[in-house]
């Protein structure tokens, strides 16, 4: 069973063949448009400031259906704002609810690794840390060759960079990342 029959057999609410599939039977790729949206606090020791910037950027992933119910990921992120930068590489696992033949929700969860980079003028550092969080969404089959899938991730994290610039030290730190991405399908 091709990419194409498995997600149109999970949208329709066809039960999957249940023959035995190897690891990358079915496995495919794809591009997403990210917007997040971060907490920040800033400690410099003696005043302290809360803050949310935004930031845009892009992921790669690989998507993995198995028997028409669960859909595993492998995504690879960059978002950037404007003193810093977000890295993230992150493994999902989603539950899929079928609603009609277009159109299937799921919910699921995420764990992985990120990395803030700061990259302004008077700051040079970084830090690495664990994420992990829920997300939720929809996929909406367009056409038989095009597939459209919104979704929002809520991730928690406990980034905290430690930066000097030219007069003061500080500590930034990062406790929730909220995400909105669109990706596309192309099927050929």
């Amino acid at each position: 069973m091709n990419l194409k029959h498995l997600l149109l057999a999970s949208l329709l609410c066809i039960p999957f063949n249940s023959q035995a599939e190897g690891l990358f039977d079915n496995l495919f790729y794809g591009v997403a448009v990210l917007n997040q949206s971060v907490d920040i606090q800033v400690d410099t020791g003696t005043s302290s400031d809360s803050s949310s910037e935004s930031g845009s950027g892009i992921a790669i992933f690989a998507d993995k259906y198995y028997q028409g119910t669960y859909r595993f990921d492998g995504t690879v992120s960059f978002t950037s704002y404007d003193s810093f930068d977000i890295y993230m590489a992150t493994a999902s696992a989603d539950y899929l609810f079928p609603y009609n033949a277009q159109l299937t929700f799921f919910a699921g969860g995420t764990a992985g690794g990120a990395m803030q980079k700061y990259s302004d003028s008077g700051l040079a550092d970084s830090a690495a840390g664990l994420v992990y969080g829920v997300q939720g969404g929809g996929i909406m089959l367009v056409t038989d060759r095009i597939m459209l899938e919104l979704g929002y991730q809520m991730r928690f994290t406990d980034l905290e960079t430690e930066f000097t610039s030219s007069s003061v030290t500080a500590k930034a730190k990062l406790d929730k990342i909220n995400q909105f991405y669109l990706s596309l399908y192309l099927f050929f």
